[in-house]
């Protein structure tokens, strides 16, 4: 029989649409198969659960009780962020986050020990701050676009620890407040958190049956109601993680795994809000940047006091430094109209930040102290040693770690609202030159390039928001060299002239920074008069140095030279800026400059409050240094591990030549070796966990290195100039011994007596608050 050309062509159709079902069908099987083994299968990048007996809350200042009131006021505070970073109608609700079940299984994703697997901190018990048991730093905020309480992850969540050890057959976990996190909260492996966050939401939203059981626990009695509205922000939410190339983990733009205890911060800041933000057209160019320098997670005691924070020590300023975290955890800014236009500038910067609780967990953290050496748990100190190791410290590391206090003058220019000079810390900026450790974090905040005009700024509107700050500056740092040079010259018996009353009518503090050029003039004129011949650096056009202890021809110098160039200097710097390609510091200083402003003029706070707001009238403006901070040293025996990309696993290793120390280690156990003082850690073998690689460029464990031979040592010590120490050493091999007794000292090292500070019981915002 012969078939006709249209039954043919049904015929075939008909056998075609067999196997496009067969396909499909087998697409289906394998897409599920392979959805159950990312779920499922054992993965060796997470390690086991740690169970312990009891968790021991070290007295910081807070007490040791879990319900203690700063202890849950720091825990639980929300800043205003969200998930995935700055999303809106895709945002994670707070309820959802409770109710989530994990793929194939009844096990709530917020299960204390799920969480806890996955090493973030899960107290005991539930508290009133914390009604869920949810981890360390998770929390809810009312977000007023989407009508929901969405879910927050505050500063603690990173920045809190616990150490783990025992003793006398039972396990114990020290708490670490301000102390350093150890999950892998940004990673994108498979079976870290947020990959695994997104199964659930995914399969969720899929699943008819696992949907009803979670809308049920959702909606409550108004169940059945709002199913389908339901289902459809879940999709959003899922189609927000996956449109963002951060959570991309095929798309490299984090090729240096952070694993746990890590996450490339500042890259992270600006690739949310440059990028995310700024939805560049041409990624994975545009703004994005490649984010190759994890660094571990600082400690917090003790910054309020630190002129300089951040591990490259880029940021002066609390509140400055605040917001920049909450940009990078996720804080909504809204840069762009919904066709990816510029906002009406009246309309710009506004943000999800809450500033007013970020002051309240930056005035909380100000009573935090560094945790002392519980002794009862960890074994008592060797006194005798540790005195010998305090002689050590002086001599090899206080020169760098300081702490360095400062004049009154010089704290009343930097930070003129702190309680006195004592509670002002200078903090160095040593170059990646020297210090020889891993330049990656460093040279990328120089490195990078931001184009913030899509926003509609402008070059001028860069000169606007700036220029008031710098002519600040000036104005605080003249009347602070006119002050040390009066001191310095009342200390020799020198002559004054008119310098204490040109002092006695030069302006304190005021909003209106810029000082009439009348006023340098006679300031200039009457210091001229008394130095002669004129000290001054012939052909260089930049201040004089400016070292730890500048003296009297340093401080008039570098005061003559600020009369006679300040302001001409910060008009240099204002137009050496390009909106289209800020550097990292300039970008988000700028960003931040205005997020505030905007802030400000919303709430009508007067420059007093805004002064307070800010953090002890500090002024926000970056320093950009190819290099790192030396920070002081009370506590740093409870925040392995060590140097700022988490590259060394102990201070006895970190004491010693960096060949000898671990190449290779596994991250994932807290663990705690009290006679090396880090974590006891596995070097060889296989175990689960992230095993980090030091020879990978942004892991690199070289640098700040006790290296230098006995006849290397005495040579640089009798003529520093004539023999530098090679690149990264910095100090003599140490011996077994010595190495024992500044460890031991370590222990009980503190910075000063006076810890922790009580910030005044009134408000920066007026009574009531904003």
């Amino acid at each position: 029989m012969t078939l006709s050309l249209s039954q043919r062509l049904w015929l075939w159709c008909g056998k075609a649409l067999k196997w496009l079902v067969i396909l499909a069908l087998v697409l289906l099987l394998a897409a599920v198969a392979a959805f159950a083994w990312y779920m499922l299968w054992p993965t060796s990048s997470v390690p086991p659960l740690e169970q312990v007996d009891e968790v021991v809350y070290l007295d910081q200042g807070w007490g040791v009780r879990r319900e203690s009131a700063p202890r849950q006021h720091y825990y639980y505070t929300p800043q205003g962020t969200s998930m995935p970073q700055g999303a809106t109608t895709g945002a994670v609700r707070y309820d959802w986050f409770v109710h989530l079940e994990l793929p194939f299984s009844d096990q709530r994703f917020a299960d204390p020990d799920h969480l806890r697997q996955l090493r973030f901190l899960v107290d005991p018990a539930p508290t009133a701050g914390n009604p869920d048991q949810l981890p360390v730093g998770f929390t809810r905020h009312f977000d007023p676009v989407t009508g929901d309480q969405l879910l927050d992850v505050s500063c603690a969540a990173c920045h809190t620890g616990e150490l783990h050890m025992e003793r006398e057959g039972r396990r114990y976990a020290l708490r670490v407040d301000g102390g350093q996190a150890m999950h892998a909260l940004t990673d994108t492996t498979r079976g870290a958190f947020a990959p695994k966050l997104v199964a659930s939401l995914f399969y969720t939203a899929l699943v008819p049956w696992k949907f009803d059981e979670f809308a049920r626990r959702v909606l409550a009695q108004r169940y059945p109601d709002g199913k389908d509205e339901l289902r459809d922000k879940l999709w959003a939410s899922v189609r927000a993680f996956a449109s963002s190339p951060q959570n991309n983990p095929f798309g490299h733009l984090y090729p240096v795994q952070e694993g746990y205890g890590r996450t490339d911060a500042l890259g992270r800041i600006g690739n949310t809000v440059f990028g995310d933000h700024l939805k560049p057209a041409n990624y994975p160019s545009g703004n994005y940047q490649p984010g190759n320098a994890p660094v571990s997670y600082p400690y917090l005691w003790n910054i309020w006091k630190f002129s300089w924070v951040q591990y490259n020590g880029s940021v002066a300023q609390p509140l400055a430094r605040n917001i920049g975290e909450a940009m990078g955890v996720g804080a909504r800014i809204p840069l762009l109209n919904d066709t990816d236009g510029p906002l009406p500038a009246p309309e710009r910067f506004r943000s999800s930040v809450r500033i007013e609780d970020l002051v309240a967990i930056e005035h909380t953290l100000q009573s935090l102290q560094p945790p002392t050496w519980p002794d009862t748990l960890l074994g008592e100190v060797d006194t005798a040693l540790a005195d010998r190791g305090a002689g050590l410290f002086a001599r090899h590391c206080q020169s760098c770690h300081g702490p360095h206090r400062v004049s009154e003058a010089r704290q009343q220019a930097l930070a003129p609202l702190k309680p006195s000079a004592d509670s002002e810390w200078r903090i160095e900026v040593i170059p990646a030159s020297h210090i020889g450790t891993d330049p990656a974090t460093a040279d990328g905040f120089m490195d990078r390039r931001y184009d913030l005009s899509p926003t509609g700024l402008t070059d001028a509107d860069l000169e606007a928001a700036l220029r008031p700050l710098l002519y600040r500056q000036l104005v605080r740092q003249v009347r602070y060299r006119l002050r040390e040079v009066i001191d310095g010259r009342q200390r020799q018996g020198l002559a004054l002239g008119e310098l204490p009353a040109l002092l006695a009518d030069y302006p304190t503090r005021s909003p209106d920074a810029r000082i009439p050029q009348a006023r340098f003039d006679a300031l200039l004129a009457s210091l001229t008069e008394l130095v002669v011949p004129l000290p001054s650096v012939p052909g260089v056009r930049t201040p004089a140095p400016d070292p730890l202890s500048c003296d009297l021809d340093c401080q008039t110098v570098a005061l003559l030279w600020q009369l006679q160039h300040g302001q001409d200097y910060a008009d240099i710097q204002l137009d050496a800026l390009d909106v289209t390609r800020l550097t990292e510091g300039e970008a988000l200083n700028v960003v931040g400059i205005l997020v505030k402003n905007r802030y400000f003029a919303d709430q009508r706070l007067d420059f007093d409050q805004q002064q307070c707001v800010e953090g002890f009238g500090t002024l926000d403006l970056p320093q950009q240094v190819r290099g790192y901070k030396p920070r002081p040293l009370a506590g740093v025996w409870a925040t392995p591990p060590f140097l700022h990309n988490g590259s060394v696993p102990t201070i006895y290793q970190l004491l010693s030549p960096p060949e000898t120390r671990s190449e290779r280690f596994l991250v994932g156990s807290r663990r705690y070796d009290p006679e090396h003082l880090g974590y006891d850690v596995q070097s060889e073998g296989d175990g689960d966990g992230f095993w980090f690689d030091t020879t990978v460029a942004g892991n690199h464990n070289g640098g700040h290195a006790f290296a230098a031979d006995p006849q290397l040592w005495q040579q640089h010590l009798a003529d520093p100039d004539a023999q530098p120490l090679p690149q990264g050493v910095i100090g003599p091999i140490l011996s077994h011994n010595d190495k024992m007794a500044l460890l031991e000292y370590l222990k009980v090292h503190r910075d000063s007596r006076d810890q922790g500070y009580q910030p005044p019981a009134a408000n920066c915002f007026g009574e009531g608050g904003v």
